[in-house]
């Protein structure tokens, strides 16, 4: 048994057992139990919400349910001057104004225009990948694929030097824990989820990567190109521009945002692929279907499994009475399961059609600014997989998940194949 795990071995918060190896592996069958017993009120005054409807009604009501967990008091124990801490400046975490203002900027160099334009690069390198594979006979689902992918989409799209891909690497694992901070500690009312040398290592790999894009950023001022930093830079909103500190706190969320989603999105539906192999013979036959087995992914095995809210004031939503200051716990990745809005929702069908829009990229003012790249990455990797390799499996003995809650996905994934 871990640290972690010993220390929360005891408690009472249900969410807890998110934490338990067998959990973390499917936590399905426990999410349904939530989602069939309703709101779920902890001992410290939180409420956890499981079902689709009250998810969906929840994430819509941005006047009244804020984004802003760093102001948990839990939060204000953790770091007193959270607003300070490189780790936790995140538009993640931004209510309005601060966030409708961002965002507006943000937006405009994100725009679908920009992420087309990628679509070729992305075939290109999926295709030099598999070319490697094909020679191979063999690759890691997570690492050799999905890692490499979303890390080299990003390098290209910030522009950011093919020798620092490394070190990208090398931080990213960090950079996801550490945006799990504000949700987990306000939602477990501590940080006992995290161990001290856990903290104190996010903290300096967040002020090592904040430093890095800071400097980045400073020498494209100078030579400014068609990248996303470079567009970032001259974007502006009547009259105002985002600063410097705005700048790197955005360019480090693009980092592990696009990172972390498009992993976790390719990963996930290769194993779903993998464990439903009727499935993937109708990706072969209609490769148009890659889209849609892109959206019953992200609804199936959702790559974020929690999102946190603070009631700004008191409201009733769906039957449910919120008071002013409780922390809600959405668990999107049970409300994506929901029968009343997804038919046989455990059975994993690339030809669903359903009126529900999925929650794993969010809704309304904070819905996934990148979220159109993400799945651009990973349809052109379902497309592939089903035209060029056959008897494709992921070895179920080789799956290992990272002890990651919120951002939810594999450590290692084995998988084999004939040409």
């Amino acid at each position: 048994m871990s640290l972690v795990q010993e220390r929360v071995a005891s408690r009472d918060n249900p969410l807890y057992r998110l934490l338990e190896p067998e959990t973390l592996a499917d936590p399905y069958p426990l999410l349904a139990k939530w989602r069939e017993s309703g709101p779920i009120e902890t001992e410290d005054g939180s409420l956890i919400i499981s079902d689709y409807a009250t998810c969906m009604a929840i994430l819509r009501d941005h006047a009244a349910m804020g984004n802003d967990t760093l102001a948990s008091p839990a939060m204000r124990k953790v770091f007193p001057e959270a607003t300070e801490e490189p780790v936790l400046n995140s538009i993640f975490f931004l209510d309005d104004p601060a966030h409708g203002r961002q965002r507006r900027l943000v937006t405009k160099a994100f725009t679908p225009r920009i992420t087309a334009r990628y679509e070729p690069w992305i075939t290109g390198i999926v295709a030099e990948l598999f070319a490697k594979f094909i020679a191979d006979g063999e690759f890691d689902g997570v690492e050799d694929l999905a890692t490499a992918l979303s890390l080299g989409v990003i390098a290209k799209l910030l522009d950011i030097p093919a020798e620092d891909i490394p070190l990208l690497r090398a931080w990213s694992s960090d950079m996801a824990l550490s945006t799990e901070l504000p949700t987990l500690v306000a939602s477990f009312h501590n940080a006992e989820v995290f161990t001290r040398d856990e903290l104190i290592r996010l903290t300096q790999t967040s002020t090592t990567v904040h430093t890095y894009f800071a400097d980045l950023i400073f020498k494209r001022r100078k030579n400014l190109g068609e990248d996303l930093i470079s567009s970032l830079i001259r974007t502006e909103h009547e009259g105002r521009k985002l600063s410097r500190r705005e700048i790197t706190n955005t360019v480090a969320t693009v980092f592990i945002a696009a990172h972390e989603s498009t992993t976790n999105l390719i990963t996930n539906g290769l194993l779903a692929l993998s464990r439903h192999p009727g499935q993937l013979e109708l990706l072969r036959q209609d490769p148009s279907l890659a889209i849609d087995c892109v959206d019953e992914s992200l609804r199936y095995d959702c790559p974020i499994l929690l999102i946190g809210r603070v009631a700004l004031e008191g409201k009733r939503v769906n039957g449910i009475d919120i008071d002013k200051d409780t922390i809600v716990t959405l668990v999107i990745g049970s409300g994506n399961r929901d029968e009343r809005e997804f038919p046989q929702a455990d059975e994993f069908r690339i030809q669903r059609r359903s009126k529900s829009m999925g929650l794993a990229f969010g809704v309304g003012a904070h819905y996934c600014l990148g979220n159109s790249l993400a799945k651009l990455e990973a349809q052109i990797v379902f497309r592939t997989v089903a035209e060029r390799l056959r008897e494709f499996h992921v070895h179920e003995d080789s799956l290992s998940y990272r002890r990651h809650v919120v951002v939810r996905g594999l450590d290692t994934q084995r998988i084999t194949f004939t040409a």
